[in-house]
């Protein structure tokens, strides 16, 4: 077992503590010393980065909300395989981004997905690209140094979590072969561990979730497939004014989906129709999440021209698909849509999570709103989501407080997969949908990146340089990955929680927290598109109160209650060991 190790927190509370503490903002020790076990006190050091000051962001026009940064180092495109010419549909799905504190130096390191290429009728991989981040906005590519690689497969989605409970992010890698697991060894380095080969004719997996879904206190993995393409079934299409295009994924069979059950060494059983699950998807994106509020994890899968999937757990990892009843598998009309990239969040601040896909173009991206009882409402011509138009192809979505006045925004990264579409173009704007409670409105940077198109898939945020602001990280097909600096100021008491388990999986994924203003926050598995973002919460206390309560719902279905007053700074809570 390795030890366990901090840097750069500004609060632990250890097992069981309760009680109201103030933190100070202080420029974080360089190399503090590396505790061998879990404190058991409260440490002073705040991870509040001293390079911008508070003037320099107290007052930010929404058009500058992000700027683009050129000289981070890293240089890195994802390989479609456009360029040989198939005009096969595994062209078209694209590469991710995980965020994983690798070498838990406490700065949010980079690992992008490689892809591959088609020459020859063979499908052959790409290395993925590791940037270990070294502060002020530089980083170093370590991917051989690092083990990082994963070039067994054509890849796609990367998606980091600590799958043995042992202190240190591994990653599960997505792509056409199977599933490729990274375990990391605790010294800055990966070994590969063996494949998962996870259908036995079609093993081409898109987005993956982790998840805790028999509650044994060891992560499971959620694996979407797409479709049953291989070169035995790579049809020649048309398009519109031209004689060949990428075909739609009507023209395949789906692929059933498949859970992998963990046994916290390593290990993995795999299931799928015996537990519940379907095999009429066309899987591209899923989240895992408690989505009834009865404290075990459901599933929400994003199926490409199929209807959408809600899976609902019955606490020991069975399943009952329920999408149709509880009105999400498809449009208002009850119509399937060609859907992407997926993030369920609490949109109106009411206590129960919401859902959110975007979809393809002339498709109205769809927010479904929690009724609670298991029913949805598909609201998105109410809260002005309909009043983006159908120009886009929605793909990696994030739902973040970016202007942190206390609700969730959204972010799209949007491109075409026809490359000769008749109705939008094949690169396309991103697209930021504030949060006012009740709608959300379009708005438009000014910066080079928002005013531009790209061939947006992936997107992720963290916050890269320690300035408790938000960044952004897209990936694109056969175009440079882009990393955006958030500049927006809290308009409150900005907090940012760490959760630690001990009786649930160590990264707590599964847990919710609750808040003073009847707000909550979940700490999801998967979600966005083929990409993973930092898993610190990000919770913006806007109580007119000197304090704030904390409570913790944790996977393994303990509670616990903190207070906490006048924070601005990064929290860690550990799991208490009674209940």
């Amino acid at each position: 077992m390795k030890p366990y190790i901090f840097k750069r927190i500004g609060l632990l509370f250890s097992a069981g503590l309760l009680g109201c503490v103030s933190l100070a903002c202080q420029k974080p020790a360089v190399n503090p010393t590396l505790p061998e076990t879990l404190p058991s006190s409260v440490s002073d050091r705040s991870s509040v980065s001293d390079r911008s000051s508070d003037s320099d962001r107290s007052s930010v026009s929404p058009s500058s909300w992000f700027e683009e940064i050129q000289t981070t180092g890293i240089s890195f495109k994802f390989s479609s395989g456009r360029s040989d010419g198939e005009f096969a549909i595994i062209e078209s799905l694209g590469g991710g981004v995980g965020v994983i504190d690798y070498d838990l130096d406490g700065r949010p390191d980079l690992l992008f997905a490689g892809g591959g290429i088609l020459a020859e009728k063979t499908v052959t991989s790409r290395p993925c690209g590791l940037f270990r981040n070294l502060g002020d906005w530089r980083f170093e590519e370590v991917t051989q140094t690092a083990g990082a690689s994963a070039d067994l497969c054509f890849t796609h989605g990367v998606f980091p979590a600590d799958l043995d409970n042992d202190g240190f992010d591994d990653v599960a890698i997505s792509g056409y072969g199977g599933v490729q697991i990274l375990h990391n060894q605790g010294d800055g380095t990966f070994s590969p561990l063996p494949l998962l080969v996870t259908h036995p004719e079609s093993p081409w997996s898109s987005s993956l979730a982790w998840a805790d879904f028999d509650r044994d206190g060891v992560l499971d993995l959620y694996v979407t497939h797409y479709v049953n393409w291989s070169w035995k079934h790579h049809p020649s299409c048309a398009g519109v004014g031209v004689t060949r295009e990428v075909c739609a994924p009507r023209e395949f069979a789906p692929v059933g989906d498949a859970i992998f059950f963990g046994d916290g060494m390593g290990g993995f059983r795999r299931e799928d129709h015996e537990v519940g699950l379907l095999e009429t998807g066309k899987g591209l994106g899923v989240v895992a999440g408690d989505v009834d509020m009865d404290g075990d994890a459901d599933i929400y899968v994003a199926n490409d021209t199929t209807d959408n999937f809600l899976y609902i757990n019955d606490g020991t990892g069975h399943f009952q698909e329920s999408a149709v009843l509880a009105g999400v598998a498809g449009d208002e009309r009850g119509v399937s849509t060609g859907s992407m990239g997926t993030f369920v969040f609490d949109a109106n601040q009411d206590g129960r999570p919401d859902i959110w896909t975007v979809n393809f173009e002339r498709e109205v991206f769809a927010l479904y709103r929690n009724e609670g009882l298991g029913l949805f409402t598909h609201i998105s011509r109410t809260a002005g989501l309909a009043n983006i138009g159908g120009d886009f192809v929605g793909f990696g979505t994030v739902a973040i407080d970016y202007d942190q006045d206390g609700d969730l925004d959204l972010v799209v990264a949007n491109g075409h997969v026809s490359y000769a579409s008749p109705h939008s173009p094949f690169k396309q704007l991103p697209l930021l949908l504030e949060n006012d409670r009740r709608r959300f409105a379009r708005i438009r940077p000014s910066n080079d990146y928002f005013a531009n198109g790209h061939s947006g898939r992936g997107l992720a945020s963290a916050d890269l340089d320690g300035d408790g602001v938000l960044d952004l990280v897209f990936s694109h097909l056969e175009e440079q990955v882009s990393i955006l600096r958030g500049h927006c100021k809290a308009k409150g008491n900005l907090i940012r929680l760490r959760l630690i388990g001990t009786a649930s999986n160590r990264s707590a994924i599964g847990s919710v927290v609750h808040l003073s203003e009847k707000r909550i926050v979940m700490h999801n598995g998967g979600g966005s598109y083929l990409s993973s973002s930092d898993p610190t919460l990000w919770l913006t206390a806007l109580s007119p109160s000197s304090q704030q309560k904390i409570h913790v719902v944790w996977p393994s279905g303990k509670e616990s209650d903190y207070v906490v007053s006048n924070v601005v700074g990064e929290l860690t809570i550990i799991e208490p060991s009674s209940p």
